[in-house]
């Protein structure tokens, strides 16, 4: 893997940030996973539609567990939505002084088998700037024919690793031309758990002809329904429920905004969530701000 220099600017701001920019201090590692895993195949695992520029998601206790070869995993699955044929991908996993995620990634075909593997030494390390933190990152692309599903997880072995990036003061030294300072370069420990994102970028969308159209709601408009009062919404969201895979994520979103301070967007997940049915999403949001 190689490690990207930032410029001076970028650097004099991921110091002052404090993003990984002096040691951490030791602490013991938890990397086991004795949670049952939700599957026995991916094809029973539960998919998020990769839709909108960007999704920020945590892997985390609320997340599932699968089995997969090297053992028990938390993981996040995506999917592509049914109008994009082919789409780019920028999968990033933020280094912060309690750990990072080491991440990889499995494509699925159409039929749920694995095609394509992204090792963690295929990630290229971006060091801190006055945007983001540290990260891994990995873009790469996804299609309906070959891989329209994803599975991010961290095997155990990635787990119980670690890694060392410069320390900000060292790289701004090397770059000015100045003597090099005494500065212990960072260690980041691989953890179970972690905050990550992926940036969407539709490379090919789906068309659809009018008769698909036509014919689909002809489907809906001949499947029975029930007489709906005019002075009633047709659905309530009191009465909705939602699967627990989705209300896994939606809790992961919601600690990922808040670890981040991103109060405004937290809120507009619980709200979100709210809408569609949840029932610990609030709760979730309440018992974070408390800590």
């Amino acid at each position: 893997m190689k490690l990207i220099k930032t410029t001076l600017a970028a650097l004099l701001a991921a110091s002052l940030m404090g993003c990984a920019a002096t040691p951490t201090q030791e602490m013991v590692k938890d990397v086991t996973v004795t949670a049952a895993a939700c599957c026995s195949s991916y094809s029973e695992f539960s998919w998020i539609p990769m839709q909108g520029d960007s999704v920020d998601f945590a892997i985390d206790e609320y997340s599932q567990v699968g089995n997969f070869a090297e053992g028990k995993s938390y993981f996040t699955g995506f999917v592509l939505p049914k109008n994009v044929e082919r789409m780019r991908v920028d999968l990033k996993s933020w280094m912060r002084s309690s750990g990072v995620l080491a991440p990889k990634v499995l494509l699925l075909n159409p039929q749920f088998q694995p095609v394509k593997t992204i090792e963690l030494d295929d990630f290229d390390v971006k060091l801190s700037d006055m945007f983001s933190l540290s990260n891994y990152h990995k873009r790469f692309e996804m299609d309906q024919e070959t891989t329209p599903y994803m599975v991010v997880y961290s095997p155990l072995e990635y787990r119980e690793g670690s890694i060392q990036i410069p320390h900000p003061e060292r790289v701004r030294a090397e770059d000015l031309g100045l003597a090099r300072p005494i500065v212990t370069d960072p260690v980041i420990q691989h953890q179970k758990f972690g905050s990550l994102e992926i940036d969407l970028k539709p490379l090919n969308l789906r068309s659809y002809r009018a008769n698909e159209v036509t014919a689909a709601t002809a489907v809906v408009a001949t499947a029975p329904v029930a007489a709906v009062s005019t002075s009633t919404p047709a659905v309530k969201t009191s009465n909705i429920t939602m699967l627990p895979e989705t209300e896994a994520f939606y809790n992961g979103q919601i600690k990922a905004a808040v670890e981040k301070n991103e109060m405004h967007k937290a809120l507009q997940l619980v709200e979100e969530a709210k809408r569609a049915g949840s029932s610990s999403a609030e709760t979730t949001f309440v018992e974070l701000i408390k800590k």
